[in-house]
């Protein structure tokens, strides 16, 4: 994997024409999750996040408690993020916090559009609370959603991480072939509670996903086949969670 060393442009933090707050560049990498498992992309990862989920891995993003989000996601052009990705990159997933924060802002549409216009195809990571829009939807080749049910979500109340319309919205996608909902599970019991879900928004088996959650590959292993087996039975997708196999190999 290799990563950038973006310049640390501050700005005033109104400044969205061309800024936005980026906490880290990187590529050489492949997705480690879901349909686009083993591709390999780059990464451009936002700040900030409207939940506040208790096993989140990018906390630097979002908790201000812990991080100085001046200092680890500064304010910085686009246009230097777009260019740190080599020629040979041809896809990005913009990642987050919640990437989607920023979707309104002209710095987020001059980015997506910069990348399509270099060839590259663009992903966006989402907690699915936030509906795409025009223009920066016409750019985005792939949503994968990630609803925060309760393991996940703990840290924020049902109505605020579950928005029913925007699921019908990510719905919509899906079926389109632009979208699929992701879920990090540990047990057959957090399975089911996806299957709740997916029945309750109308999610065709298809467009769901599950992978065990895991914070170390020894973890990781042990829950797959459990994960597996579970997930088969909804005739629902399964992945691993690869990029932690590499890293912790």
């Amino acid at each position: 994997m290799t990563r950038s060393s973006l310049p640390l442009l501050t700005t005033d933090g109104r400044n969205r024409e061309t800024h936005l707050p980026i906490n880290e560049v990187f590529w050489d990498v492949v997705q480690g999750e879901g349909p686009y498992m083993g591709r390999s992309c780059g990464f451009i990862r936002l700040g900030l996040c409207n939940l506040h989920c208790p096993p989140c891995d990018t906390a630097q993003t979002w908790d201000t408690s812990r991080y100085d989000l001046a200092v680890t996601c500064p304010d910085t052009a686009v246009l230097a993020a777009v260019d740190q990705m080599p020629a040979r990159v041809r896809m990005v997933v913009i990642s987050g916090g919640e990437p989607l924060l920023w979707q309104r802002t002209p710095a987020f549409v001059t980015m997506l559009g910069m990348l399509k216009h270099r060839g590259i195809e663009v992903h966006v990571e989402t907690n699915g609370t936030i509906a795409p829009l025009p223009p920066a939807d016409l750019d985005v080749r792939h949503y994968s959603v990630s609803p925060k049910l309760t393991a996940m979500g703990g840290g924020d109340p049902l109505k605020r991480r579950i928005k029913p319309d925007v699921i019908a919205a990510f719905a919509q996608l899906a079926a389109a072939g632009r979208a699929v909902f992701k879920f990090v599970v540990a047990d057959q019991e957090q399975i089911a509670e996806v299957a709740d879900f997916a029945t309750e928004h109308g999610l065709e088996p298809s467009w769901v996903w599950v992978m065990p959650e895991a914070s170390d590959t020894a973890t990781l292993l042990e829950r797959q086949p459990l994960i597996t087996a579970s997930a088969a039975a909804y005739s629902y997708n399964v992945s691993t969670r690869l990029h932690m196999i590499a890293q912790c190999r």
